[in-house]
């Protein structure tokens, strides 16, 4: 993974929020606005803990594309919560 460095701070920052990940998941299930459910929810959990200037800093440094901080986003996501669909 292009990001490895980055999954132990992106890990740590979810914990802080894995309380609120399933309440959340279960509007975003009910809601069905989303095409990829571990996707949209994985970029939620990134885009809620991360200022937009950090992550478009890892383009840069990594020379890595949405793909990579999807791919970290759903790796990380998958420490601290199990996805059900």
């Amino acid at each position: 993974m292009k990001l490895h460095d980055e999954l132990p701070n992106v890990i740590s920052r979810f914990e802080k929020i894995k309380d609120k990940i399933p309440p959340y998941a279960e509007k975003l299930k009910s809601s069905g606005n989303y095409k990829d459910f571990e996707t949209r929810l994985a970029m939620d959990c990134l885009n809620s803990v991360f200022k937009s200037n950090e992550i478009c800093m890892w383009y840069n440094k990594y020379n890595c594309n949405d793909t990579h901080i999807i791919t970290l986003a759903k790796t990380a996501l998958k420490h601290v919560y199990i996805i059900t669909v």
